[in-house]
């Protein structure tokens, strides 16, 4: 029995050693034998060997190539990681939902930002014109008191000299309370038509005095009398000052005397050249029929608007103006 389980071991022996290839002179080698690796793994493996043997020089070597390899890694996976960036910002960038909803963002984070900046900024600038301005502000304020001063001392000064214009007017009006005036009188003339100069207007106004109003008066009645005006038609304008009112009043009181007279004579008191323009304003206001009538008394411009109205005394253009009377050139205020 023995026997047999030995033959069966030698059998299983033979087999094995027969089964085997035969060894070659050449010894395998593992697959990290430096043969087998690339130049730069055999040359990592011998400054391992060397680092074994306690060496620094080469231990320096190897750590200085192994921290190189990781700087080269890290560079390449921060380059791979800006590109793909760089990419996600063009896409969003793109995107003009993305680009609507954050500008409004944006100019309300730089105007908090530049705000203050440019606050500062413009108030620098400003400023100087600031105090300019405030200067000039309060430099037109004091004018304009100046001038609103000026214009009231203006306006008082107008009304003196309106109110001395008025007293001179009267005062020259009353002046003439002792005059009257003849015009359209008939002066004589030679065989040859000619007028004889010097007029004797004296001599004309007491033939017109005696013959057609029945006044009998002196030559020492009349204190002076001229010509006024030109000769027209043959005809002209007499004033006539006498030496007391009452002879004046006389004379004037026969003037209706006249009416239908051949040469159109007429008497009037002599008036003021402002008192005459009230006149030809209130003639043009009767023959629009604004107006009734109007006449003078004692050197009173007098007026009825109608018929039975009350007269009404007339001083300036302004009563003119409210009895419809028109504003002329070269009018001013009275």
């Amino acid at each position: 029995m023995a026997d047999k389980v030995n033959k069966d071991k030698q059998s299983k022996l033979d087999s094995f050693v027969s089964q085997t290839p035969k060894a070659s002179n050449k010894r395998d080698q593992p697959e990290s034998s430096p043969d087998n690796s690339s130049p730069s793994t055999q040359h990592l493996d011998k400054q391992a060997r060397f680092s074994a043997f306690g060496s620094p020089l080469i231990s320096e070597s190897v750590t200085s190539n192994t921290v190189s390899t990781d700087q080269v890694l890290s560079t390449d996976v921060q380059s791979e990681t800006i590109l793909h960036l760089s990419e996600v910002v063009c896409a969003t960038l793109k995107n003009q939902e993305f680009i609507d909803s954050i500008i409004p963002l944006i100019s309300e984070k730089v105007m908090l930002l530049i705000k203050p900046k440019i606050a500062k900024i413009v108030d620098e600038c400003i400023q100087p014109h600031l105090e300019t301005i405030q200067h000039n502000k309060d430099a037109l304020i004091l004018q304009e008191i100046q001038n609103k001063n000026l214009n009231d001392q203006i306006s008082s000064m107008k009304n003196k000299i309106s109110n001395i214009e008025k007293r001179l007017e009267e005062q020259e009006q009353y002046s003439r309370r002792t005059s009257l005036r003849f015009s359209n009188v008939r002066v004589p003339t030679n065989g040859n038509n000619v007028v004889k100069t010097p007029i004797d207007t004296d001599s004309l106004v007491l033939d017109i005095c005696k013959n057609q109003l029945g006044v009998k008066l002196n030559l020492t009645d009349i204190g002076r009398s001229h010509p006024i005006g030109e000769i027209r038609d043959g005809k002209i304008s007499i004033i006539v000052r006498f030496l007391t009112y009452r002879q004046r009043h006389m004379v004037f009181s026969k003037k209706k005397e006249l009416k239908g007279h051949v040469d159109k004579t007429f008497i009037t008191e002599n008036l003021t050249r402002h008192r005459y323009d009230l006149l030809k304003r209130l003639n043009t206001l009767r023959v629009d029929r604004k107006i009734h009538s109007f006449w003078t008394h004692d050197g009173s411009v007098l007026v009825k608007e109608t018929e039975r109205s009350r007269p009404l005394v007339v001083k300036s253009r302004q009563d003119i103006y409210r009895l419809g009377g028109e504003i002329l050139n070269g009018d001013e205020e009275d």
